[in-house]
C-alpha cells in the first residue's frame, strides 16, 4: 500500500463554504459530505466513490482519478472556514 500524503481543499454548498482535509493513499482532488448533494459530476477522468471502509466514516465521497482501485483515507476533517458557522 501506498503512504499517506496530505491533502486539502474548499467547496462550496448552497452559498457556504466548507474546508476538507485528510490523508489518503491516492489522489483526492475533493472531498465532500454525503448528505452536500447532488454532486457536481467529475471532470474528465476523475469519479466520485464513497470509501471502502464505510464504518469507518459512511457520510463521504472521494473525488479520485479514474484509475484509482483502492484507497485509505484518515483524520478526516470537513467544516466552515476558521470564524464563520456551518
Amino acid at each position: 500500500m501506498s503512504a499517506f500524503q496530505p491533502y486539502a481543499g474548499v467547496y462550496e454548498f448552497h452559498g457556504q463554504s466548507f474546508n476538507w482535509r485528510c490523508y489518503a493513499t491516492s489522489r483526492l482532488h475533493e472531498v465532500r459530505r454525503k448528505d452536500h448533494e447532488p454532486l457536481p459530476p467529475p471532470p474528465a477522468g476523475r469519479k466520485w466513490i464513497a470509501p471502502a471502509d464505510a464504518s469507518h466514516d459512511p457520510g463521504i465521497v472521494l473525488l479520485v482519478d479514474e484509475d484509482v482501485s483502492d484507497i485509505s483515507q484518515i483524520l478526516l476533517q470537513i467544516g466552515p472556514p476558521s470564524g464563520r458557522s456551518a
